[in-house]
């Protein structure tokens, strides 16, 4: 099981990532091709606006999700860092499930909000207004995960962490 846990949280980071790169070429292009169709052609893209802001909802949770994952958000490391390791380990651990924890939160208010918003439509585009609502349950899913696979790797992590000191 940990085994399956450690590779599904590797998949998703990797899907993530090039989830990640897709978005932002999505942004580039339709923010370059509206600013082009409005100013060069006179025939602005209607749905160009709405195609960037959702593209830019989801790079934000899916990418919120990937720096969690990779440990590259920004973060207070000071008082960790200045705290003998087992106190060090304690703390970290304790960071990783209260974020969790909130996330869990987060993610069961945007489900919520996505069974409201299924009912209504973004009109340019022809979908369900839940889509701005989806991403942050990924984020609140795929964190979770992230957590789960932080704390199944948490012993090998120590004892080469202890090694290193």
């Amino acid at each position: 099981m940990t085994s399956f846990l450690l590779r599904l949280d590797r998949w998703i980071g990797l899907g993530e990532a090039v989830a990640c790169i897709v978005l932002l070429i999505i942004i580039i292009a339709v923010t370059g091709g509206g600013v082009f169709a409005r100013y060069v052609l006179n025939e602005p893209l209607i749905w160009g606006v709405d195609v960037g802001i959702l593209s830019l909802v989801w790079l934000t949770f899916v990418g919120a999700s990937l720096l969690f994952r990779r440990n590259e958000h920004i973060a207070a490391s000071a008082l960790p860092s200045a705290l003998p390791y087992p106190a060090s380990l304690v703390v970290r651990v304790f960071s990783d499930l209260v974020v969790a924890g909130s996330i869990a939160v987060v993610g069961w208010f945007a489900v919520t909000a996505a069974i409201v918003q299924s009912g209504q439509t973004i009109t340019a585009l022809g979908i369900a207004r839940s889509f701005y609502s989806i991403p942050i349950v990924w984020m609140a899913v795929s964190m979770g995960i992230a957590v789960a696979a932080k704390l199944v790797r948490l012993p090998q992590q120590a004892r080469l962490e202890k090694g290193a000191r």
